[in-house]
């Protein structure tokens, strides 16, 4: 733990805006991933763009040839889906040209998504769906899913934390977090699904690892810190320490698929008796956005969520 460092430049030349140097090459470019076990549960409320990925655009959209990574929308992930949706410039239109984004929040009339998912657009490749795998449960659910989607873009099309994205750039995200004993990537802490899934760890020295990214910004110049106190309502006066970057590894996430994670921090727990619980937030930094998470509007189940407990 100490000062931050920060391991690239945000870069990126915006239509209408001034032009800034090229990033830095990614550091982590050559090194090859593998996918390490990780708890990363949570539960889903319904509603929440966790809960539309599980079971709409994971589950429907991104089979093989559609939304796979393929081409955008990006459904693979939560954290894709979401910074490939809210506020994304759209690529096709109806013939008017009457749509501006894939998501526009707050008015499901005025988001693409919606158009694309109820009505044939001509010269387009079809309303979507195009085809429904059988183990997806589309045809059955789909007024109560449209619904559901409407009802999330209409108010407001929270991201995975509750966060309200802005009109331009949009704020980092959290796809999923987990700890394991220090200086290893093997053996990891488990949630406990009875106690809201708080992470259950030892005492003594924990890596805790997270999976942050950004619809513009490369993983090497995204800033982390930590607060961690006793109680939630203490933490803005606990000093927040700089999460470090040493590499990368793939896990799985809160919405059950795989994210890359990247930022870690080591705690020392040692003093800290049986039956102890930590609170903590992160503080990510994107240079343009600054968000705590869990923050002001996140949901609720996020607290426990966010927590460390010593059986």
């Amino acid at each position: 733990m100490g000062r931050l460092t920060f391991l690239g430049l945000i870069a990126g030349c915006f239509v209408l805006a001034q032009c800034h140097p090229d990033p830095p090459p990614n550091p982590y470019d050559d090194l090859i991933e593998t996918v390490t076990e990780l708890d990363a549960t949570a539960p889903i409320p319904e509603g929440t763009f966790v809960w539309l990925h599980d079971r709409i655009f994971q589950a429907t959209c991104a089979n093989s040839g559609c939304h796979d990574g393929t081409f955008e929308p990006d459904f693979r992930t939560v954290g894709s889906a979401w910074n490939t949706l809210v506020n994304h410039p759209v690529i096709s239109n109806d013939a008017a040209g009457s749509f501006t984004y894939r998501v526009m929040p707050g008015s499901a009339n005025e988001s693409l998504l919606m158009k694309r998912l109820t009505e044939f657009i001509p010269n387009s490749s079809g309303m979507m769906p195009l085809a429904v795998d059988s183990d997806s449960d589309w045809n059955a659910m789909r007024e109560d899913y449209l619904a559901a989607l409407t009802s999330w873009i209409e108010n407001g099309a929270a991201d995975i934390n509750g966060n309200f994205p802005s009109e331009t750039d949009l704020a980092p995200q959290i796809s999923g977090f987990g700890g394991f004993p220090s200086g290893t990537t093997e053996n990891p802490y488990t949630r406990n699904a009875d106690e809201n899934y708080r992470l259950e760890v030892e005492a003594g020295l924990v890596d805790l690892w997270f999976a942050i990214s950004d619809d513009t910004t490369p993983l090497s110049a995204l800033v982390a810190s930590l607060r961690m106190a006793s109680i939630p309502d203490s933490i803005d006066m606990a000093i927040p320490v700089a999460l470090e970057q040493p590499f990368t590894f793939q896990a799985a996430d809160f919405s059950g698929g795989i994210s890359t994670y990247g930022h870690r921090i080591t705690l020392d727990l040692s003093a800290l008796p049986p039956g102890s619980t930590r609170f903590i937030r992160i503080s990510l930094d994107d240079g343009s956005n600054t968000i705590d998470i869990p923050g002001i509007g996140s949901q609720s189940y996020l607290i426990p969520l966010y927590s460390l407990y010593i059986p």
